[in-house]
């Protein structure tokens, strides 16, 4: 995303901070953690990943320090590892398990310990990220955010000086697969491990800034294996951006004008006294957490009212990072809406509509013709007082599995 400026582009202060330990920490992570060159300098570590019932021995950094192009092109790469002071290489050919994402911004490169020789050794992958793969009971990763954001962490990572670093922080922030943290960091610190201060097991891995926010941003790890056990021909690749949007046009008659956005439960609830909707409703969490907003290309911070400054019209993108399951009350009472584009919006997990665009009283035109609607339950109020509207297609959709309308 736009905000996300790379590691490697620019510097932060202050210096990482020491950890308690601090000296035998860095003589653990000598055999573990190098540093990249490859059209830049980076971090990378070495780690053993589950992949289709063995554990596999793998060099992870991120997809901006080593990406599609390198691996198409069978790139060497140097790595430098401090316990041995010497800088060794390694080709990225098809004989090796390769995968790279730009969504998690990571790259996973099978390592050959006979034939590449790196003399180094392995980070260990935290505990409940290993009993995921082992328990067959477990579906969704998404349970790990609550543990580790309970938990503080450290990032290991070289920098300009060729020296490898520690810095810590106070238990990160965690959405899904991302990771918000707050370990210092500098330039070279790009694809460091994240680890757990209270085992020195390995979670995630960083790979920026976030410059509006004044976070650092991260993956965690197991999301990247999830998708590096499917790897077919020796590379999985997914595009950067998930096609997974909304798009608006809203018109804006005054200077300095406040006006909404986006709805959610949140908003409703203080409209919609009747506590028997409460849980139907409840989807305030879900498009808060998925949801980024671009208003004429820019990023905004996520909010539900919004003050534009100057009258005139403008786009307005708003960005899912992953499928939801509500759309109610999606866009009640945004008055202001003129255009609603939602041929790029995947609803195929969503069984809820009802309100959805209820009060939009200036929406002239609503696009239609992509939109999954099989899982629906409730379309009740749908359309509800959008008074301004022409013409509408519903065609395509099915309402097989609908019960109020």
């Amino acid at each position: 995303m736009e905000d996300n400026i790379k590691e490697k582009y620019i510097v932060r202060s202050p210096e990482p901070v020491s950890l308690e330990g601090t000296e035998n920490i860095l003589n653990q992570m000598n055999n573990c953690v190098c540093r990249i060159y490859n059209n830049g300098k980076g971090t990378g570590f070495f780690i053993k990943i589950p992949y289709k019932g063995k554990l596999l021995s793998v060099l992870i950094t991120n997809n901006h320090v080593i990406d599609i192009n390198d691996i198409i092109n069978n790139q060497i790469i140097t790595l430098y590892l401090n316990n041995d002071k010497k800088v060794k290489s390694i080709k990225l050919d098809n004989n090796r398990l390769r995968y790279t994402n730009e969504i998690f911004d990571i790259t996973i490169i099978e390592i050959f310990e006979n034939k590449d020789k790196l003399n180094n050794e392995y980070l260990e992958l935290d505990d409940n990220i290993i009993n995921y793969f082992e328990s067959k009971e477990i579906e969704d990763p998404n349970y790990l955010n609550n543990i580790y954001s309970n938990e503080s962490i450290y990032i290991i990572n070289y920098q300009e000086d060729k020296n490898v670093k520690v810095s810590y922080g106070q238990p990160p922030k965690l959405y899904n697969s991302e990771i918000q943290h707050y370990c210092s960091t500098k330039e070279g610190s790009s694809g460091s491990p994240i680890l757990l201060i209270n085992n020195q097991k390995l979670i995630g891995i960083h790979y920026g800034c976030s410059k509006n926010y004044g976070f650092n941003n991260g993956t965690l790890l197991i999301y990247s294996i999830i998708e590096f056990e499917k790897i077919k021909n020796n590379m999985l690749l997914i595009q950067k951006e998930i096609q997974n949007y909304i798009i608006a046009d809203i018109n804006i008659k005054e200077n300095n004008q406040i006006i909404r956005i986006i709805n959610s439960y949140e908003e409703c609830n203080k409209e919609n006294p009747f506590d028997k909707y409460e849980k139907e409703y409840e989807n305030e969490k879900e498009i808060k957490d998925n949801c980024e907003i671009r208003i004429n290309d820019k990023i905004i911070k996520f909010c539900y009212f919004y003050e534009f400054k100057d009258k005139g019209k403008y786009n307005i993108k708003y960005i899912f990072k992953n499928y939801i399951k509500n759309c109610n009350y999606m866009f009640n009472g945004c008055n202001e809406l003129i255009n609603i584009d939602l041929s790029n919006f995947n609803t195929q997990n969503v069984n809820n509509m009802c309100c959805m665009f209820r009060g939009c009283s200036s929406l002239t035109n609503i696009i239609l013709s992509n939109l999954k609607t099989n899982n629906v339950t409730n379309m009740s109020c749908m359309f509800f007082g959008c008074s301004s509207l022409i013409n509408i297609n519903l065609s395509n959709f099915n309402t097989n599995n609908v019960t109020n309308i």
